[in-house]
């Protein structure tokens, strides 16, 4: 059993009651590889993390699932999600898929380090830099509405 494996299984185990009556369901279950195929495959999502006041701050981002099932986000190191990551490492990360797959990540952030670079937008040279942020998983709840055998492959 993988660790994606085994975070899915604690997951479901852990799951409140909402939570367990919409994703905890057998037939709606993704295997470990089919979430890495899923996830893979999506190009937004929605990020969550704490801003200074508590309130949410939520903003579209790219966040990539590497080999090793590690998950990695590049932000601005002049953005508001920097300054609430580094304040306070808790993120929440959501997507979903035409074919009404949903995936919700809880885990918390730490920068890479070494990781500024330098980016260009459209090819100028703007100045800005970006960091790159791992989030260690602390919870991942998965699941797709149509059975295993009505599924596509993507």
């Amino acid at each position: 059993m993988t660790d994606l494996d085994q975070l899915l299984a604690r997951s479901a185990s852990t799951a409140g009651p909402a939570i367990a009556a919409t994703f905890n369901r057998p037939e709606r279950a993704l295997t470990a590889e089919e979430f890495r195929t899923f996830w893979r495959g999506t190009r937004m999502f929605a990020v969550a993390t704490p801003g200074e006041n508590g309130a949410p701050h939520i903003a579209p981002v790219h966040v990539q699932l590497e080999e090793g099932d590690v998950f990695r986000m590049a932000i601005f190191e002049d953005s508001a999600r920097l300054r609430d990551l580094h304040r306070d490492p808790r993120i929440a990360v959501t997507t979903w898929g035409e074919d009404g797959t949903i995936a919700i990540l809880y885990g918390r952030c730490s920068e890479v380090a070494g990781s500024r670079r330098q980016i260009s937008r459209g090819g100028q040279g703007d100045g800005r830099a970006v960091l790159t942020m791992e989030i260690t998983p602390t919870r991942l709840h998965v699941m797709c509405p149509r059975p295993p055998e009505e599924r596509t492959k993507r």
